[in-house]
């Protein structure tokens, strides 16, 4: 009888230590990059500046989205989250591809690699982001 109690002890540890892994925090850095990936490609940025046909606020754009996306694939391969980190580095190649786009002035391309972006932030937050309503926040699971 105590071998069985035992043993489930041990499988309810597990399982607490399962929910309390889903539940974790992302780290302040995460956070922070995908702050900035909003802003970046918001109405303010990246959009406003392809319809005006910046090339150089493009660019900047560009280097900021490339650096942003490198620290989310770092966060994500610390987890081990290979789906997650295929994204993260389809971000930075879109990035770079936009980046070249820009100076090369060819919006063709720009428009390609913004849906890139666009399609990478898609696909990794229907995955992993979670909206908790009552609280008016976003968690990664």
């Amino acid at each position: 009888m105590s071998r069985r109690f035992g043993l489930s002890l041990i499988a309810m540890a597990a399982v607490f230590g399962l929910v309390l892994a889903a539940q974790e925090k992302p780290t302040m850095e995460f956070q922070d990059a995908m702050k900035s990936n909003a802003e970046v490609t918001g109405p303010m940025g990246l959009r406003a500046h392809i319809t005006a046909k910046d090339y150089d606020a493009v660019g900047k754009d560009a280097a900021t989205l490339r650096a942003n996306f490198t620290k989310i694939e770092a966060f994500w391969t610390q987890r081990k989250t290979d789906d997650a980190i295929a994204w993260s580095k389809a971000g930075v190649k879109a990035a770079a591809d936009l980046d070249t786009a820009a100076k090369a002035k060819d919006d063709a391309g720009i428009a390609a690699a913004q849906r890139g972006i666009a399609a990478t932030c898609r696909d990794c937050h229907q995955e992993h982001r979670l909206m908790l309503v009552t609280e008016n926040r976003f968690e990664i699971k």
